[in-house]
């Protein structure tokens, strides 16, 4: 099972990561872990308060714990679990601790992702994610299905490295057409 780690807004539209995700790993079992980061309070009494709230208490809504219901009943093969997580810090050696404690294996960190704060509190990830040392996703292949059902000039380009067991597969190699490089994605061995 692999820990995957991406980054929510808390919205309908952040799950969007989690099912691309999904999709790119069609024969692995995914513990899915959404991730936002707040600063730390600045003050004592912002901590010790009696009333005072965490930052996400009130962002995350009931359509999106539906959503996060829907995505695992439709991918229960796939997704494990999805767990809601937050950080409080803003530096490396914190969100090293994190990866760590939650045994992260791959961050969800694609180009055209961007930032948007839900909280006063909230921290842009994106530096630490990338100073972390832990393998980022940053583009997404199509599900083999849609591959073998579209209609195309040239058959797609893959290369395959298997086991006497095809579903043990050690490596896939995908090229998409629209990008020049191959994405390597490892699997790791059940």
């Amino acid at each position: 099972m692999r820990n995957v780690l991406i980054p929510t807004d808390y919205s309908l539209a952040s799950l969007e990561l989690v099912e691309k995700t999904v999709q790119s790993f069609p024969q692995q079992q995914l513990n899915i872990i959404l991730f936002h980061a707040f600063e730390i309070p600045y003050f004592d009494s912002d901590m010790g308060s009696s009333n005072a709230k965490p930052p996400y208490r009130d962002i995350v809504t009931d359509a999106f714990r539906n959503g996060c219901k829907r995505l695992k009943d439709q991918y229960p093969k796939s997704i494990q679990g999805i767990l809601l997580r937050h950080l409080y810090g803003n530096t490396t050696a914190v969100f090293h601790n994190f990866i760590d404690a939650n045994e992260i294996d791959l961050i969800v960190f694609p180009d055209h992702w961007t930032f948007t704060p839900v909280h006063p509190q909230s921290v842009n990830p994106a530096a630490m994610f990338r100073k972390s040392g832990v393998r980022l996703l940053k583009t997404f292949t199509a599900p083999v299905q849609q591959k073998e059902q579209a209609p195309a000039a040239k058959p797609p380009v893959s290369k395959q490295v298997k086991t006497e067991n095809e579903h043990t597969e050690n490596e896939i190699y995908a090229v998409k057409k629209q990008y020049s490089t191959a994405v390597h994605l490892r699997k790791d061995p059940q």
